[in-house]
């Protein structure tokens, strides 16, 4: 049962990494940098301070791979949402049984199930968070896990599921696609467009109550529209989505805040979420078009206001595409808080 994971980013580069010290054959699709690292060295991955490594086979484009990696049972997507419709030639060419989407965001399975039938399309949402080292090194600083569900009912999950835990990863069958999507951007989204528009530590931003109320607020934003579209937020593994949204709509502010600070804040360890990464690496399109914009597309087409994610979304997308200089935000607040006010 041959699988080619496509995309040579950390995630990609874990799935695959761990994958490849199980029985079934496995590629990884890259960048040609990735790839050139990664025909001189072996994929080095730390966890808990026990180093495993694997050798990857690595290609640039499909035709490159063995044949064994033709029309392989899976292809596993993990590339940025906004890389999705470049990834689709590969995916195209590659001609798998079952695409499965392991992306941030919401509405790429619906893409790839217009190319390939939503029969033919799992759905995946992974927990791991993973730090770089060095282009074939990666350090695990939580392990996670991943939740599979089918578009289609009639879609078989368990031999993916067990295709994963077999890899070492904790992994679960969800019955509702949408419901376990919609559960991770609810992760996904808190401390991340904020810090991100100011130039900010999550810490530092978590230390403000005025922006923590900004974040909950977004995130019943969220919930909102999920409950218009008859979602419910879910626990996925290791991460208590469905009890952080009661926690959230219920919880007083003196007990809400401090467990948002050691939650969002304290559990990533100093890692800077992935929206601040990118501004600081120059890209010029940002993943936020698939959380906080997507948020603020279904719940106009629900007939639900989402002014703080329109908010959000607007100045990250600005600041993003050069439309507003960065330094009108950075390490300010007030500013951003006004900023987004204006736009209700």
């Amino acid at each position: 049962m041959a699988v080619v994971v496509v995309g040579g980013g950390a995630i990609g580069l874990l799935v695959a990494g761990r994958l490849a010290q199980s029985p079934q054959p496995v590629a990884l699709l890259a960048r040609p940098n990735t790839v050139q690292a990664l025909t001189t060295a072996p994929l080095r991955l730390v966890e808990n301070g026990h180093t495993t490594t694997a050798m990857l086979h690595a290609a640039v484009t499909p035709a490159e791979l063995a044949p064994t990696f033709q029309r392989p049972a899976l292809a596993i997507l993990c590339v940025k949402g906004y890389d999705t419709p470049s990834a689709l030639p590969a995916l195209q060419q590659l001609q798998p049984a079952r695409v499965l989407s392991l992306q941030n965001g919401l509405d790429n399975e619906e893409l790839l199930a217009t190319h390939f039938g939503a029969d033919h399309v799992l759905a995946g949402s992974i927990t791991s968070s993973v730090e770089p080292d060095s282009p074939t090194s990666m350090t695990v600083t939580k392990r996670g896990g991943i939740g599979l569900a089918a578009l289609e009912h009639a879609t078989t999950v368990p031999p993916w599921v067990a295709l994963f835990q077999q890899a070492g990863f904790r992994t679960r069958a969800y019955p509702s696609y949408k419901a376990m999507k919609w559960s991770k951007v609810l992760l996904n989204m808190l401390g991340n467009a904020t810090a991100a528009i100011l130039d900010m530590s999550v810490e530092a931003v978590y230390a403000d109550p005025r922006m923590i109320a900004l974040e909950r607020a977004a995130f019943l934003e969220a919930t909102t529209v999920m409950a218009r579209l008859g979602l419910r937020p879910i626990n996925l593994p290791s991460y208590p989505a469905g009890l952080l949204a009661t926690a959230m709509r219920i919880l007083p502010t003196p007990l809400l805040y401090p467990l948002l600070r050691k939650r969002v804040a304290g559990g990533r360890g100093g890692k800077d979420p992935s929206l601040l990464r990118d501004l600081r690496a120059g890209r010029k399109r940002s993943e936020g078009e698939f959380l906080y914009g997507a948020i603020a597309r279904h719940g106009q087409a629900a007939g639900v206001a989402t002014p703080l994610n329109q908010g959000l979304w607007r100045i990250l997308q600005n600041i993003t595409t050069g439309q507003r200089p960065w330094g009108d935000f950075r390490h300010q607040p007030e500013k951003l808080l006004v900023e987004v006010q204006m736009g209700r």
